[in-house]
Protein backbone atom coordinates (compact mmCIF):
# COMPACT_ATOMS: atom_id res chain seq x y z
CA UNK A 1 0.00 0.00 0.00
CA UNK A 2 1.67 3.05 -0.84
CA UNK A 3 1.30 6.28 1.62
CA UNK A 4 -0.72 8.88 1.45
CA UNK A 5 1.53 11.56 1.01
CA UNK A 6 3.56 9.47 -2.12
CA UNK A 7 1.65 11.80 -4.63
CA UNK A 8 3.64 14.70 -3.10
CA UNK A 9 7.04 13.21 -3.64
CA UNK A 10 7.71 14.57 -7.40
CA UNK A 11 7.30 17.90 -5.57
CA UNK A 12 9.65 17.97 -2.41
CA UNK A 13 12.11 20.49 -4.26
CA UNK A 14 9.02 22.73 -5.05
CA UNK A 15 8.14 22.25 -1.05
CA UNK A 16 11.54 22.64 0.20
CA UNK A 17 11.75 26.10 -1.75
CA UNK A 18 8.35 27.15 0.06
CA UNK A 19 9.08 26.49 3.09
CA UNK A 20 13.10 27.59 2.94
CA UNK A 21 11.73 30.76 2.00
CA UNK A 22 8.63 31.48 4.40
CA UNK A 23 10.65 30.29 7.26
CA UNK A 24 13.70 32.91 5.99
CA UNK A 25 12.06 35.74 5.67
CA UNK A 26 9.97 35.53 8.58
CA UNK A 27 13.30 35.46 10.59
CA UNK A 28 14.60 38.43 8.72
CA UNK A 29 11.45 40.08 9.60
CA UNK A 30 12.08 39.75 13.16
CA UNK A 31 15.50 40.64 13.05
CA UNK A 32 15.10 43.92 11.26
CA UNK A 33 13.34 46.04 13.96
CA UNK A 34 15.71 44.52 16.72
CA UNK A 35 18.65 45.50 14.54
CA UNK A 36 16.96 49.22 14.27
CA UNK A 37 16.53 49.49 17.88
CA UNK A 38 19.99 47.07 19.00
CA UNK A 39 20.39 49.15 22.31
CA UNK A 40 16.67 48.80 23.68
CA UNK A 41 16.65 44.98 22.40
CA UNK A 42 19.98 44.55 24.23
CA UNK A 43 18.84 46.01 27.44
CA UNK A 44 15.14 44.62 26.65
CA UNK A 45 16.91 40.92 26.65
CA UNK A 46 19.53 41.92 29.72
CA UNK A 47 16.05 41.96 31.94
CA UNK A 48 15.31 38.55 31.36
CA UNK A 49 18.94 37.86 31.94
CA UNK A 50 20.29 37.29 28.54
CA UNK A 51 23.21 38.50 28.21
CA UNK A 52 24.03 41.10 25.30
CA UNK A 53 26.49 38.97 23.02
CA UNK A 54 23.67 36.34 23.16
CA UNK A 55 20.78 38.62 21.94
CA UNK A 56 23.79 40.04 19.09
CA UNK A 57 24.17 36.28 18.25
CA UNK A 58 20.44 35.75 17.77
CA UNK A 59 20.10 38.34 15.99
CA UNK A 60 22.98 38.06 13.42
CA UNK A 61 21.18 34.23 13.10
CA UNK A 62 17.88 35.58 12.32
CA UNK A 63 19.56 37.88 9.73
CA UNK A 64 22.28 36.01 8.30
CA UNK A 65 20.57 32.15 8.97
CA UNK A 66 17.32 33.79 6.93
CA UNK A 67 19.50 34.91 4.09
CA UNK A 68 21.25 32.04 3.97
CA UNK A 69 17.63 30.02 3.91
CA UNK A 70 16.35 31.90 1.06
CA UNK A 71 19.29 31.35 -1.29
CA UNK A 72 19.13 27.26 -0.10
CA UNK A 73 22.79 27.88 1.57
CA UNK A 74 23.83 25.08 4.07
CA UNK A 75 20.25 24.79 5.54
CA UNK A 76 20.76 21.88 7.59
CA UNK A 77 23.37 23.41 9.50
CA UNK A 78 21.65 26.39 9.53
CA UNK A 79 18.66 24.11 10.64
CA UNK A 80 20.35 23.27 13.30
CA UNK A 81 20.90 26.02 15.00
CA UNK A 82 17.50 27.28 14.98
CA UNK A 83 16.40 23.97 16.44
CA UNK A 84 19.18 25.45 19.20
CA UNK A 85 17.49 28.70 18.90
CA UNK A 86 14.09 27.86 19.31
CA UNK A 87 14.39 25.61 21.76
CA UNK A 88 16.06 28.08 24.10
CA UNK A 89 13.27 30.71 23.19
CA UNK A 90 10.86 28.23 24.50
CA UNK A 91 13.11 27.87 27.54
CA UNK A 92 13.03 31.30 28.47
CA UNK A 93 9.99 32.37 27.68
CA UNK A 94 9.11 29.67 30.10
CA UNK A 95 11.19 30.17 33.04
CA UNK A 96 11.51 33.92 32.64
CA UNK A 97 8.25 34.92 30.90
CA UNK A 98 5.99 32.57 32.82
CA UNK A 99 4.74 32.18 29.01
CA UNK A 100 2.23 29.17 28.50
CA UNK A 101 2.04 27.13 25.19
CA UNK A 102 -1.04 29.46 23.96
CA UNK A 103 -2.09 32.68 25.85
CA UNK A 104 -3.65 35.77 25.42
CA UNK A 105 -0.12 37.34 26.50
CA UNK A 106 3.32 35.98 26.16
CA UNK A 107 3.44 32.51 24.60
CA UNK A 108 5.98 30.08 22.76
CA UNK A 109 3.55 28.38 20.68
CA UNK A 110 5.40 30.04 17.66
CA UNK A 111 8.41 29.03 19.01
CA UNK A 112 8.10 25.80 19.20
CA UNK A 113 6.15 26.13 15.67
CA UNK A 114 9.88 27.21 13.84
CA UNK A 115 11.59 24.70 15.55
CA UNK A 116 8.75 21.82 14.29
CA UNK A 117 9.88 23.66 10.75
CA UNK A 118 13.50 24.41 11.39
CA UNK A 119 13.49 20.09 11.98
CA UNK A 120 12.15 19.51 9.06
CA UNK A 121 14.55 21.80 7.35
CA UNK A 122 17.62 19.20 8.63
CA UNK A 123 16.13 16.17 7.52
CA UNK A 124 14.34 17.44 4.04
CA UNK A 125 17.77 19.57 3.56
CA UNK A 126 17.55 22.55 0.83
CA UNK A 127 15.91 20.79 -2.39
CA UNK A 128 17.19 21.09 -6.01
CA UNK A 129 16.36 24.76 -6.38
CA UNK A 130 18.78 25.91 -4.12
CA UNK A 131 22.70 26.83 -3.68
CA UNK A 132 23.31 23.61 -1.58
CA UNK A 133 21.63 21.69 -4.95
CA UNK A 134 23.52 23.92 -7.51
CA UNK A 135 27.16 22.78 -5.42
CA UNK A 136 25.93 19.52 -5.34
CA UNK A 137 25.54 19.57 -1.02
Amino acid sequence: MTGIFDALLPYTGYLALILRVWIGANFIIHARPKLQHMPQTVQSMKGLGVPAGATYAATALELAGGIALILGLLVPIVGVFFVVFMVANSIMKKRKMHAEYIAQGPSYENDVLYLALALVLVFLGAGVFSLDGALGL
